[in-house]
C-alpha cells in the first residue's frame, strides 16, 4: 500500500529530511509506473532514477556521518549495500517476467517500506548522535 510522507519520519536533519521526502515520491513513481505498464523500458527508467536518487541520498548521508564521526557507520553502509542488492533484484526480475502487480508490490517493499524502516531504526540513530554530540 502506497503511504504518504508525515512528519513522524523526520529526524531532524533538515537536508536528509528533504531527501528522505524525495525518496517517497521516487517510490510512488516507480510503482505507479509498474502498474501503469507503461513497458519494461519505462520502468527500467524509473528504477535507474531511483537508483540514483539513492546513490545522492546515501552520499549526503555518509558524508554527514563522517562530519560527526558517527561510530555506526560501517553498519550503516552495509544497509545501504543491502538496499542496492534488492533494487538489482528487481531490476533482474523486471527483465524477466516484465512489469506486474507482485513486482509493483515488490517495489514498495523494496523502497517505501525499507525506508520507512530505515529511518526508524538507522536514520534516527545518526542524528541522536549528532544531537548528543553537539
Amino acid at each position: 500500500m502506497l503511504k504518504d510522507w508525515s512528519d513522524v519520519y523526520l529526524i531532524g536533519i533538515p537536508d536528509i529530511d528533504e531527501q528522505h521526502k524525495g525518496f517517497f515520491v521516487a517510490s510512488h513513481q516507480l510503482y505507479e509506473g509498474i502498474l501503469g505498464r507503461e513497458g519494461k523500458s519505462a520502468v527500467v527508467d524509473a528504477i535507474t532514477f531511483m537508483r540514483n536518487y539513492a546513490e545522492k541520498h546515501f552520499d549526503t548521508e555518509v558524508d554527514f556521518m563522517r562530519k560527526h564521526a558517527y561510530p555506526g557507520l560501517k553498519e550503516h553502509l552495509q544497509q545501504h549495500a543491502a538496499f542496492f542488492r534488492r533494487l538489482d533484484e528487481l531490476d533482474n526480475d523486471l527483465m524477466i517476467f516484465g512489469p506486474s502487480e507482485d513486482l509493483a508490490d515488490r517495489a514498495l517493499e523494496i523502497t517505501q517500506d525499507w525506508l520507512i524502516d530505515h529511518i526508524a531504526d538507522e536514520d534516527m540513530l545518526y542524528a541522536l548522535h549528532v544531537k548528543t554530540s553537539n
